[in-house]
């Protein structure tokens, strides 16, 4: 599905499957570094909703299509490539205070953030919480 997305400018955030007898209802989060309005999420439903009908053999699955909302939770590591060139708060193990900036870049193991400090390099496994932060947006 992350490439059916991709050939559209569109990035699989969260796909989420929930089955009960003859029902089928899946949430998917798709964001656009562009913006993730309604029209993105009526693309990815357009593109998403027949293969889950054949996927799960179901004549009508629930489908909901969502943006990522502008201050998400980050759930995984992998959602850090995502959001690159967002703002981001993050707090560290063991810390009180949530570090700001904005997400340079993101590998398995670490994330750079500019901060009013400078570039920090911080490794994902330090991570408490993280948040995208929509205050930052517009800097």
């Amino acid at each position: 599905m992350e490439t059916l997305l991709g050939g559209v400018g569109l990035s699989l955030v969260e796909f989420s499957l929930s089955r009960r007898k003859d029902a089928a209802t899946a949430r998917v989060v798709v964001f656009s570094p562009t913006g993730t309005g309604i029209g993105e999420c009526s693309k990815a439903h357009r593109l998403i909703y027949p293969r889950l009908q054949v996927l799960l053999g179901i004549e009508d699955p629930n489908l909901e299509v969502s943006s990522p909302g502008i201050d998400r939770m980050i759930r995984s590591n992998r959602e850090y490539g995502i959001f690159i060139g967002k703002g981001l708060r993050i707090l560290l193990v063991n810390e009180t205070e949530w570090v700001k900036g904005k997400l340079l870049s993101a590998t398995e193991q670490e994330i750079a953030l500019a901060t009013e400090k400078g570039t920090e390099v911080i490794d994902l496994s330090a991570v408490a919480k993280a948040r995208l932060d929509s205050t930052q947006e517009g800097d």
